[in-house]
């Protein structure tokens, strides 16, 4: 691998093992897990005007969001490659905003059609609605609150020399340019875990079990741990359910893991008990070292998947972007292949301290901690009985709806000085502080609420009476960064 640069940008290579058109890939350290909620969307927007002036080409050209990084990608004759990146460049340092409002409306139809399964929808259960818990947020309303302002004030502050690696798998072709603003990689903190979460199963609303584990981030032992725990699930279920297991970058010393389960209908608890018990009995015994030989065998045929990206070159971008150590294909290989099943062991039993089992809605569980304890429950909504109901000013379902409504869908609000308490049919409750919230949209006379857990709370002055209150309260609490309005 050979490395240089251009106009300040560092740009990494190899020679092109046969003759054949150039491929370049230019990325940037940033992504959806970089937004916020009341930008969201806002780094998909820029790549949709940056490609919006690479016009009709002779040659194959695409983009792909990340969580965590953003790569434009061509591939033609050395001529090609630099006019699209020349293109490129130029647009980012100078984004045709005239075109905001065309891009974010194709944004947000494709958003109302997505699918809310997202391998990162666990994150949310660890994050709330910051950082990595952002991927699975995508909103068609998010789009259109996005001004041409902010649009600019986030490509400058991301789409610069200091946060891009250019990749070529060829030696760089003569009249290379890359006329990017200059700036500083962006600092990344570690993100805030929520409190009360690490060691809990939790419900959410997906149609998947998902288990989610944390590493090292050169850990070779918990990339074997999860392609095992994959296998062994994959058989105890006899096929009725699809896995994949993903990586998150927590930070440059740490990635989140989930192994996410699709069961059939009906199947969803007879999953989760058995991804858990599986793993347990992972944490208690060990592995087989058949197990690991045979993944070891995958991985060198290039069958099994490993720590994270397969080529080298890949590898190399997330060190440049993120600080994490790189590893050639010799070390990497070494290293999973010195992977012992005490090492899985010992590798389990500290990442079970602070897992997260997601399950679907109304899913049962009782399952227990590798000492025998009860495995807590950490959803955001407080069952009857597990505290004092809430005081406050309670905000009643008026007569008239109560005998035109279900009684299962029965309920009532609370006021409170520190927010609002949505309190179900069966009295269990769950809070809305307003210091939590990451986002209000107004959509009409009602409001959306983003609350500090990821859940969207839906209020409308008609549910219940004096329902105006309500809505008064959320808008002098919440400041006007973190408002909405729908168009």
């Amino acid at each position: 691998m050979q490395r240089t640069s251009a106009d300040g940008v560092t740009v990494l290579w190899t020679p092109a093992p046969t003759p054949g058109p150039l491929t370049a890939q230019l990325t940037f350290g940033t992504g959806i897990r970089d937004e916020t909620a009341p930008t969201l969307g806002v780094t998909r927007v820029i790549e949709g005007l940056a490609m919006s002036e690479a016009g009709n080409r002779p040659h194959a050209y695409s983009s792909n969001l990340r969580d965590d990084l953003i790569e434009f990608t061509a591939k033609g004759t050395p001529e090609d490659v630099t006019g699209f990146l020349l293109t490129l460049c130029r647009a980012l340092s100078d984004l045709p905003l005239h075109h905001t409002g065309h891009v974010t409306s194709a944004l947000a139809g494709f958003a109302a059609q997505s699918t809310p399964n997202h391998p990162a929808a666990p994150l949310r259960a660890r994050y709330g609605p910051h950082a990595a818990g952002l991927i699975s947020h995508e909103h068609p309303g998010s789009y259109a609150a996005l001004t041409p302002e902010t649009v600019r004030a986030h490509a400058a502050a991301r789409f610069t020399r200091g946060n891009a690696v250019l990749v070529l798998d060829g030696p760089p072709p003569p009249g290379l340019a890359l006329p990017l603003p200059d700036g500083p990689p962006p600092r990344r903190t570690t993100p805030r875990t929520r409190a009360h979460v690490s060691g809990t199963w939790q419900r959410r609303p997906l149609d998947t079990v998902s288990l989610l584990l944390t590493c090292d981030a050169s850990d070779a032992a918990a990339t074997m741990a999860q392609l095992v725990l994959r296998r062994r699930v994959e058989r105890a279920v006899h096929c009725t359910a699809d896995t994949g297991a993903h990586w998150f970058l927590r930070d440059q010393d740490t990635l989140d893991r989930v192994l996410v389960v699709h069961p059939r209908p009906g199947r969803a608890r007879e999953t989760a008990v058995t991804l858990w018990q599986e793993t347990l009995r992972l944490t208690r015994k060990g592995p087989a070292q058949a197990e690991l030989d045979a993944l070891t065998d995958d991985i060198r045929s290039e069958a099994g998947p490993l720590w994270g990206p397969r080529r080298p070159l890949e590898r190399a971008v997330l060190a440049e972007h993120f600080a994490i150590p790189y590893l050639d294909d010799d070390t990497l290989f070494k290293n999973h292949a010195a992977v012992t099943p005490q090492a899985v062991r010992t590798y389990l039993e500290h990442a079970l301290r602070d897992a997260v089992l997601v399950v679907p809605h109304r899913t049962e569980l009782h399952l227990r901690t590798p000492n025998g304890t009860l495995l807590p429950n950490s959803d955001c909504w407080h069952p009857h009985g597990s505290r004092p109901p809430t005081p406050g000013t309670r905000h009643r379902m008026n007569p008239l709806r109560r005998a035109v409504t279900r009684r299962s869908h029965h309920g009532e609000y609370v006021l409170t000085p520190w927010g609002i308490v949505v309190r179900d049919a069966h009295r269990d409750e769950h809070d809305i502080r307003f210091d939590e919230i990451a986002l209000l949209r107004h959509e009409g006379p009602g409001r959306v609420v983003l609350t500090g857990c990821g859940c969207e709370m839906h209020l409308h002055p008609d549910q219940v009476a004096h329902g105006e209150r309500l809505i008064a309260a959320l808008d002098a609490a919440v400041p006007a960064h973190l408002v909405h309005t729908a168009p």
